[in-house]
């Protein structure tokens, strides 16, 4: 058996496992195990022993719906690897384009404040002090375990040379939060929780990453009302919101705002894949 053969082997059960990414599930693995780059897999190699068995183990796994960067340790996300592991929600690398329209809107603004809302290992807010490091870039999370994860994020950026955040432990709904920032912010960034608490998801979401990070109430939406309202509050006039919300609420999303007279300038966003992803308002 070459070594080519193994990572094609595995690829079916990954994706009866429900991976929306097979291939490469299977080749970083195999990577993972080896100790070696994906880029330096030799497939006409023979795999050892000792390589085979973390392999499969590895495989299992993720067959069962563990996560990737449970595995592996880390999320690639929009350019940075960010530390990860059970009990902290994974950024989602191939979803990264929700950074796009807030940097987008920082265009031409100087020293902007941003605040992600629901921040979980930090992912919006350090791609966010990264590209832009004169931001001063707030994040707020109320689970202690993925607070941790983004306090370590944090402090490995700066060692790496970024600008700092500025980290909180709060709930986003409550009324307050940051409210020493109010009527300044230029833009809040948030993927909150957002999924009913009846809806059937792959494993994955619905067995092995936090439930608080993934279901909100019977309609899914008990986190989000709560973030459009801080963000209502927080934001300057002209100041714009980027909130991920997911397929799930296609027309929700849209009613919703559509009756609330604090925005303006409503746009919904697909992913890649053409389902709903993300909706941008502005403040008036």
């Amino acid at each position: 058996m070459t070594i080519g053969t193994l990572i094609d082997a595995a690829v079916g059960p990954i994706a009866e496992g429900m991976s929306p990414t097979p291939h490469r599930d299977a080749e970083e693995l195999y990577a993972l195990a080896a100790g070696i780059d994906v880029a330096d897999i030799d497939r006409d190699g023979e795999p050892d022993e000792q390589t085979t068995d973390e392999f499969q183990r590895l495989t299992r796994s993720r067959v069962s719906g563990v996560p990737m960067a449970y595995l592996t340790g880390v999320a690639p996300f929009a350019g940075l690897e960010l530390r990860v592991g059970a009990g902290v929600f994974v950024p989602r690398r191939d979803f990264s384009d929700v950074v796009e329209p807030v940097l987008s809107h920082l265009t031409g603004v100087t020293a902007p404040v941003v605040v992600d809302l629901c921040a979980g290992a930090g992912a919006h807010a350090l791609v966010i002090a990264h590209r832009r490091p004169d931001a001063e870039v707030h994040a707020v999370e109320i689970d202690e375990e993925a607070y941790g994860f983004a306090e370590l994020n944090a402090a490995e950026r700066v060692a790496g040379g970024d600008t700092g955040i500025h980290l909180h432990r709060g709930d986003v709904t409550r009324p307050g939060v940051l409210a020493d920032l109010d009527g300044t912010v230029d833009v809040v960034v948030s993927n909150p929780p957002f999924v009913p608490e009846q809806a059937q998801l792959p494993p994955e979401f619905a067995v092995h990453q936090p439930r608080i990070a993934v279901f909100a109430g019977g309609d899914g939406l008990e986190v989000i009302r709560g973030v459009i309202d801080t963000a209502a509050r927080l934001l300057r006039p002209g100041g714009r919101l980027v909130l991920e919300h997911g397929h799930l609420h296609g027309e929700t999303m849209p009613a919703l705002f559509a009756a609330d007279d604090r925005f303006t300038d409503i746009a919904l966003h697909t992913d890649q894949f053409g389902y709903p992803h993300y909706v941008v308002a502005t403040r008036v």
